[in-house]
């Protein structure tokens, strides 16, 4: 008996022993394989990073971009294109050039070309006619701007935006009476309830 005792004894041993060392070894494969999870998921993270800091450039890029395209487009929607300070300063080159006239309308084009003209020779003697000069200079701009604010591409052009507006406006109307009447239905069924 003493020798069933011990062998039992041993055996029950060998068992704990074996257990022992398999749940070491269970416990050392999932550590490994946490460490490991763990290394991926810092390394996803490195690359979302660098992601984002590669999409945070890209976008801060591409709002330069836009800020330099809306102010282009700001500048070529401008109407006055041309502002005549003085006509002293530019003798030497026709300063017709400088205001280009519709196309529709050559009577009054050849009439503020030689009026230029000939102011453009005057010169500065007594300050009486420097103010009769800038006054011409001033009513031929004037008049210069309303012949080009009625001409057919600029009408053609305000009946778009308006038509444009327009239709905006009813969308808006629209839009705020379908939110009007849910808030109405809300409001009643509250109240029912």
């Amino acid at each position: 008996m003493g020798w069933l005792a011990s062998s039992v004894l041993a055996g029950v041993a060998l068992v704990v022993a074996l257990g022992a060392t398999g749940a070491l070894f269970s416990a050392r494969h999932r550590l490994d394989a946490e460490r490991a999870h763990r290394r991926q998921a810092e390394l996803q993270l490195e690359h979302a990073r660098a992601a984002l800091d590669e999409l945070s450039q890209r976008v801060a890029e591409l709002s330069v971009d836009l800020v330099e395209l809306r102010r282009t487009a700001a500048r070529s929607r401008e109407m006055p294109e041309f502002v005549i300070t003085s006509l002293a300063e530019t003798t030497s080159s026709p300063i017709a050039q400088l205001m280009p006239a519709p196309i529709a309308h050559p009577r009054a084009r050849a009439l503020e070309d030689s009026l230029v003209g000939v102011l453009a020779t005057q010169q500065e003697l007594s300050p009486v006619r420097t103010r009769i000069v800038d006054l011409v200079v001033r009513t031929v701009a004037l008049g210069h701007g309303v012949r080009r604010a009625l001409s057919p591409d600029v009408l053609d052009r305000a009946a778009a935006e308006a038509h444009v507006a327009r239709r905006r406006s009813r969308r808006n109307r629209k839009r705020e009476e379908r939110e009007a009447k849910r808030l109405l239905r809300a409001v009643k069924e509250q109240r029912a309830a």
